[in-house]
């Protein structure tokens, strides 16, 4: 099960708050997506400035979404609290050219019955 709370929605950054559990691995699920949660055209328009994560038992993938190949942005361990700040340089922006659509997706691995985690996601839209 994946619950997803916006907790912040302002004009250039928005803050999202997900609760993960579940029996299977997530596999593309869609976190944030542009056109959905701010009325923004498809495509490669947000940028990735912190994540806090705790996930245990899993390990965890974030990606932007691209027709082809998606764009990686950040891999999660399970076992361990975290919180990166990419503002030092930036962020990490969405790379996936104009065919982009600017979602942000997951992929877990070893996800299963009674592992669960929570990561929390701040973006800048571009």
């Amino acid at each position: 099960m994946t619950a997803i709370t916006k907790i912040l929605d302002g004009s250039r950054s928005a803050v999202f708050h997900i609760s993960l559990s579940g029996n299977a691995d997530l596999n593309d699920e869609v976190l944030i997506d542009p056109a959905v949660d701010f009325g923004m055209e498809p495509g490669p328009s947000l940028t990735v400035e912190q994540i806090w994560y705790d996930l245990i038992g899993f390990d965890a993938r974030l990606e932007f979404d691209y027709l082809l190949s998606d764009t990686p942005i950040w891999t999660m361990s399970g076992g361990q609290y975290a919180h990166v700040d990419f503002c030092h340089f930036g962020g990490l922006k969405d790379r996936s050219d104009m065919d982009g659509r600017g979602k942000i997706k997951i992929t877990t691995s070893g996800l299963a019955i009674g592992d669960y985690g929570t990561i929390i996601i701040k973006v800048r839209k571009d």
